[in-house]
């Protein structure tokens, strides 16, 4: 039994609260909201943010953030990344020196467009060499039913993926390792940004060969930023690439793809944003994934019509129809040398 700290009780931080828990481990999740202990307590579940799954009395809910990082072998960050850098800065005192830290969110930093290990490595210098990044095709209450699920450990040491593997992994969250750190984040952050489109495309009824080319053509998009940012190509093929992007832009519980539905009936982003619990991140990573392709120079056209319909209040039509009179091309232009 290790002892488990998870900094962030959203949906994800507490699907993983209640998953690790089944391994025997110790389990203490820190929560943001004031109230959130106490109606845990009260309700036994986070009707917040994972309505209907039952906690254990024995997941330790609370606000003191040495509490819950005493002794902590493992830190599991969920945190939606516009919180990253103040949620870092908040724990850096008081995770044990010894600890790993592995992250679960994808998303880039706006104000800097740096990807979350980028944020933990200047906001947690004396824990750099024990980071990791965890990324795949994983719904909240997927996992909290305990539905086998696979997810991809990425760490530039070796051993640092292995440990977060050797606690994590079962027969239920098989959990694979790489040390592709900035593909498996990229793969994470932006496929958001892709479900946006396709859930437009499925709101208008557009159909299954649409939303499939635009999955795939999202998919060399992600490609070509990740080849200029240093990232290997490979992992794109991988779970944390066209396995999570395969979910999210399918599933019904994407919060990415209801966005991107909803827009077409007429809401606008700010409207539906504003009325959601969670965060859909591909609204605010897209601005970010935008500021990079234009400093990068990476041809990212899908991208830049899913920001111009969240910012610019551009019609998905008009946009569509763009994106279909471009210039003819060869496929993987931009990926292949």
């Amino acid at each position: 039994m290790a002892r488990i700290a998870i900094v962030g009780a959203g949906a994800f931080g507490t699907s993983l609260g209640i998953y690790t828990n089944t391994l025997g481990h110790a389990v203490r999740i820190w929560c943001h909201e004031k109230d959130l202990p106490d109606s845990v307590r009260t309700e036994g579940e986070n009707s917040a943010y994972l309505a209907g799954c039952p906690l254990d009395p024995g997941i330790d809910f609370s606000n003191d953030i040495p509490h819950v990082l005493e002794g902590a072998e493992l830190v599991l960050i969920a945190c939606p990344s516009s919180h990253m850098r103040k949620v870092c800065q908040g724990i850096a005192d008081h995770v044990p020196p010894d600890a790993v830290l592995a992250s679960m969110t994808k998303g880039i930093e706006n104000e800097t467009f740096n990807l979350m290990s980028e944020v933990q490595e200047e906001t947690l210098p004396a824990h750099v060499a024990r980071l990791a990044y965890l990324s795949g095709p994983s719904f909240a209450r997927d996992i909290a039913a305990g539905l086998p699920t696979n997810l991809t450990c990425a760490a530039a040491d070796p051993g640092v993926a292995a440990t977060v593997q050797e606690l994590l992994h079962s027969s239920r969250l098989r959990i694979y390792t790489s040390e592709d750190v900035i593909g498996v984040e990229l793969g994470g952050a932006v496929k958001n940004v892709i479900a946006i489109v396709c859930g437009a495309s499925d709101g208008l009824g557009l159909g299954d060969s649409t939303r499939a080319s635009l999955m795939t053509r999202g998919l060399a998009e992600i490609t070509r930023l990740g080849v200029a940012l240093g990232a290997n190509p490979i992992t794109f093929l991988g779970l944390a690439g066209v396995g999570d992007l395969m979910l999210t832009c399918t599933g019904d519980q994407s919060r990415n793809r209801t966005l991107g539905k909803r827009l077409v009936s007429g809401e606008t982003a700010e409207q539906i944003v504003n009325s959601q619990n969670a965060v859909a991140e591909g609204y605010v990573t897209v601005r970010a994934v935008r500021a990079l392709k234009e400093k990068l120079g990476v041809d990212m056209p899908i991208v830049e019509a899913v920001y111009r319909v969240c910012y610019e209040g551009s019609d998905f039509m008009e946009e569509a129809e763009k994106l279909s009179s471009r210039a003819r091309k060869e496929e993987f232009q931009g990926i292949l040398p």
